[in-house]
């Protein structure tokens, strides 16, 4: 792809691009035959004959012997025909061929914890009634046999699956025959398939890999997908090592790398001018990580996409045996280090970047990827500096002034606001997208966001994702409850271990096994782990359980106490496998996707319908001359601003602001003066007629969607929307990550703003939102105040720190009535087991099922908050900012919408805060009563004062005064009033 040195090994993959591949796309379908609603009604109990390796007797006869077709070294093993693969993949024994990489690469997607022994895990089967595939987070989705997905609706869906598949392999053949080296038409067929919008992804991300709870919440499109990039790396591996490659125990030494590339995206993003700068620049990086993605999957055929986010992508790629006997050896990957390098450094200049790319490959080799997040904060602290190496790139300028926005070219005008050709082109670029659009989309006009008042919002949300991908949050998540396990498994009591301290005991007689020789007719840990009957000693068995899924010591580095306790946590918890991060990730992701369309949705809600549309305004005869064909003309008519934009082609002006202000007003014949974006040149336009936009611009949605990744979704609305679409947020985070709530925060920020702001300070106030409350969102301990539970609900009341309550509604109950045992589960300040359910993990924190809370017990909470920042001017982004509680903003709602329901003025609301806030202001740090405090004093003015001038009474006095102790009611009134610019009695949508 690039004009570097010819790599001989980078050539040797691409000579057997269509054996990679076509191994690829085996491991995305050789769990297909789940993928049918028999196999569901097997496990649930309805039938018995259901025979899921079989699947493949639907498809055309030729593609069974396919290997006639795929070029491959002598040395290169394969299967005797394709139905070798489904029948001996999940085999016990590894296979001394590429059917022995499929098994080490679905044994790692899969997680060991799902190797349960089938007669000691028969209670955590789901039957035919409550068949529900779960979310990572353990929200349960869609009862599947009773709600079944398209995929599970009959004969009529399964063959049409079976169609497509036939058709994908067909394709696959007819390139595969020509040896095409047509990267094109190969990315096409495998985008078609695995895309973002690629069938087969659809159709597996809406049905079960696994039945049993609690692993109901892995898809069969997570664990195929993440399984054929594991495979597709070690082939190629197998591949590169050639006759060196050591076919035997595959499923045991086969590890893999990663490859991580990033780009520094916060760079350019604070070197925006305008708003186009940053969405054009956005588009150019995503492009450029997509041609990232050709290079790695279907060029080299190397690898595939693990994680991606704003910066950073993370493909898998071949490593090094356990062994070191074949695979990617320490020397070969320092060599591919600096070709890779090479060849992102080419891509990243035909996008003329001006900052250089990164790109590394792991020097860890593991059975896992447990390690990514590691190398995700490797790229992210190297790429805070923009030029972390020497870096080229294009500045064919040699006059001018240096262009504004990337700061480092020369834009060939003596205007100072000028950006320089490359910058210019991004901007276009952005322009280009939007003409060209074909259904209703988002808008690129801040104008066209801007609400009645001419403000508009940015709203931004961060999940912390990366606590999940690096497996510390995953601790608290059960694949199994000793107590559970014992009371199902009766047999395991006649060896000293009780339900009710069954973990207590669990760990004291691993803790004397360890100590003794290793036993594999053990009867107690055979009926905990399939494999463990299959080990000869206790460090490899180890190794493969602790140090394989975590970031454990290593044996020698423990006593015995500590294996112990490190082999226990991982019997019991789920364990952080690849598939599982990308359904992490994947799941945080699609959270946002849904946002937005709920946004979009949102922001277009008005009365008056011209508030989606465009119009059309032609010039007449006397207007002036001189107008730049797609270009952007601001003015105003009469108090309202307005903002056009040039279109040569048809000779007229479409516009691009809010023309709901427009209602009710004949504009033909009226005469607006327009400044170029530009120059600042006056011209007149006089309007001779006014239509409706009827082509694909005619209607859009009032949102600009700036960034959208697993942690972190930025988004430009109406400043009238953000309230609801904040509300909405919150509504569907607790709906989501209700049951792991106190690790899986909400961190909201809001940047309102005049629609004439300079996009740089809006974007800079953002950032500053972001780090107060990335640095003040510590874990804090918050005391529970009581405990209830009833229908499946546990109501929790805890005391923050600021000595605030807040109630907490945490569900604990599975949709088949059983307790949920596996997920609702909170780190304490306690370090005693002292409940059934109580567990230690091998540092020493101890969890425990918030049904089992009492009164006093300390909980350990990384809490959801909200900043928000009002930009009057751009040097209010310096100004402190104020955050509050998550729940502290839905009770500043409340308090507004009570404050509407007195009937008052606006008057009447501004002096009773007039008199509280002088009070306030007076009074703070003296003795008589402060806002923080539960002053006596001050409490009696608030309820003197809100009786009297608001005439307030009972529950709506005491709520409006509770408010103001809180210092809740100054802020709501600022926000509503000032911000908002509300009325009362008009409550925010």
């Amino acid at each position: 792809m690039s004009d570097t040195k010819e790599f001989p090994a980078a050539e040797r993959l691409r000579r057997h691009r269509a054996l990679l591949l076509a191994l690829e796309a085996i491991g995305w379908l050789h769990m297909t035959g789940k993928a049918h609603r028999d196999f569901l009604l097997q496990h649930g109990g309805k039938i018995r004959d259901y025979d899921q390796k079989k699947w493949y007797d639907g498809l055309a006869e030729s593609w069974n012997n396919c290997w006639g077709w795929l070029s491959r070294p002598s040395d290169f093993k394969l299967p005797s025909s394709f139905d070798g693969f489904l029948k001996k993949f999940d085999q016990g024994t590894s296979e001394e061929n590429a059917i022995g990489l499929l098994q080490a690469a679905h044994a790692m997607a899969s997680g060991v914890e799902k190797n349960l022994p089938k007669s000691s895990s028969k209670y955590l089967g789901q039957d035919a009634t409550h068949m529900w595939l779960a979310t990572a987070y353990g929200k349960p989705v869609r009862n599947l046999l009773v709600n079944p997905p398209a995929l599970l609706t009959g004969e009529n869906a399964w063959r049409d699956l079976l169609s497509h598949v036939d058709c994908f392999l067909a394709e696959l053949e007819l390139l595969g025959k020509s040896n095409s080296g047509n990267l094109g038409a190969w990315w096409v067929w495998r985008e078609k398939a695995a895309g973002r919008d690629g069938w087969l992804r659809k159709a597996f991300t809406g049905t079960l890999a696994e039945t049993r709870l609690p692993n109901n919440d892995v898809t069969i499109w997570d664990q195929s997908y993440v399984a054929a990039a594991l495979f597709k790396s070690a082939a190629a591996g197998a591949l590169l090592a050639g006759a060196a490659f050591n076919w035997s125990k595959l499923k045991q030494q086969t590890r893999w790398r990663l490859l991580t590339v990033g780009i520094g995206a916060d760079h350019y993003e604070s070197r925006a001018v305008r708003i186009g700068d940053w969405t054009g620049t956005r588009r150019c990086l995503d492009q450029f990580i997509d041609d990232v993605r050709r290079l790695v999957e279907v060029d080299l055929a190397v690898g595939s996409l693990l994680y991606r986010d704003d910066q950073v992508a993370v493909f898998s790629f071949p490593g090094r045996r356990l062994d070191a006997k074949g695979g990617l050896a320490d020397p070969e990957a320092d060599a591919w280090q600096k070709y890779l390098e090479n060849e992102v450094d080419h891509l990243a200049g035909t996008f003329k970047l001006e900052t250089p790319p990164y790109c590394s490959i792991s020097t860890t080799s593991s059975r896992s990827i447990i390690f990514m997040n590691d190398e995700i904060n490797k790229a992210r602290d190297t790429l805070a500096i923009p030029l972390h190496k020497n870096w080229q790139f294009d500045c064919s300028m040699t006059e001018g002034n240096v262009c504004p926005v990337c700061g480092v070219r020369l834009n060939g005008t003596k205007d100072k606001e000028r950006p320089c050709p490359v910058c210019k082109e991004r901007r276009l670029g952005r322009l280009d997208a939007w003409l060209g659009g074909q259904s209703v989309q988002p808008t690129i006009w801040i104008p066209e966001v801007a609400d009645h008042n001419g403000r508009a919002a940015l709203l931004t949300f961060k999940l912390p994702v990366n606590k999940w991908l690096d497996g510390s949050c995953v601790d608290s998540l059960r694949s199994q409850v000793a107590a559970e396990w014992c009371r199902n498994n009766p047999k395991v009591q006649n060896y000293g271990i009780s339900p009710d301290t069954a973990y207590t005991d669990l760990l004291n007689y691993v803790k004397e096994k360890v100590a003794r020789e290793f036993d594999p007719g053990d009867p107690v840990l055979r009926l905990l782990q399939d494999g463990y009957q299959h080990e000869s000693d206790w460090e490899s068995f180890f190794a493969k359980i602790v140090e394989d899924r975590s970031h454990a010591p290593g044996w020698n580095a423990l006593n015995d106490a500590e294996r112990a306790a490190w082999l226990v946590h991982q019997l019991l918890r789920k364990n952080a496998s690849p598939g599982r991060l990308y359904r992490f990730w994947r799941t945080a992701e699609e959270f946002f996707e849904k946002l937005l369309e709920e946004f979009q949705e949102i922001a277009a809600k008005d009365t008056n319908r011209l508030r989606v549309r465009r119009l059309v305004l032609k010039p007449d005869s006397s207007t002036s001359t001189g107008w730049k064909d797609l270009m952007v003309y601001n003015g105003r008519y009469r108090d309202i601003p307005v903002t056009l934009f040039y279109r040569e082609s048809s000779q007229d002006f479409l516009t691009v602001c809010n023309v709901a202000a427009f209602s009710g007003k004949d504009l033909k014949g009226e005469t607006i003066l327009l400044k170029d974006d530009n120059d600042n040149k006056v011209l007149s336009l006089t309007i001779s007629k006014v239509e409706n936009e009827t082509g694909p611009l005619g209607v859009y949605y009032p949102v600009i969607p700036l960034e959208l990744s697993p942690e972190r979704f930025r988004i430009l609305v109406p400043l009238s929307a953000a309230a609801e679409c904040i509300d909405r947020a919150i509504k569907a985070w607790n709906e989501q990550f209700a049951r792991v709530w106190d690790r899986m925060p909400l961190r909201t920020g809001v940047v309102a703003f005049p629609q004439k702001t300079a996009f740089q300070a809006v974007i800079e106030a953002a950032r500053n939102l972001e780090m107060l409350l990335e640095d003040g969102n510590k874990p804090a301990v918050w005391r529970v105040e009581s405990r209830v539970t009833r229908n499946g609900q546990t109501a929790l009341i805890l005391v923050r720190p600021d000595g605030a309550s807040e109630l907490l509604m945490v569900p604990v109950q599975l949709p088949d009535g059983r307790v949920d045992v596996f997920y609702p589960y909170v780190a304490v300040e306690d370090r005693e087991v002292r409940f059934p359910l109580d567990f230690r993990t091998p540092h020493g924190r101890v969890y425990r099922h918030v049904q089992d809370l009492r009164r006093g017990d300390g909980v350990l909470v990384d809490p959801s908050r909200i900043a928000t920042i009002f930009m009057e001017s751009t040097g209010s982004r310096f100004e402190p900012i104020s955050t509050w509680h998550l729940s502290d903003w839905s009770q500043m709602c409340d308090i507004w919408r009570l404050l509407c329901g007195l009937g008052v003025t606006a008057t009447a609301l501004r002096g009773a805060w007039a008199i509280l806030d002088d009070a306030r202001q007076r009074w703070r740090g003296t003795e008589c009563g402060r806002p923080e405090s539960d002053g006596a004093v001050w409490l009696s003015l608030v309820r003197s004062v809100v009786s009297d001038r608001l005439g307030a009474r009972g529950a709506v006095l005491e709520s409006l005064v509770e408010a103001a102790r809180a210092d809740l009611l100054g802020p709501c009134l600022d926000w509503h009033m000032k911000v908002l610019k509300l009325s009362p009695g008009e409550v925010s949508r």
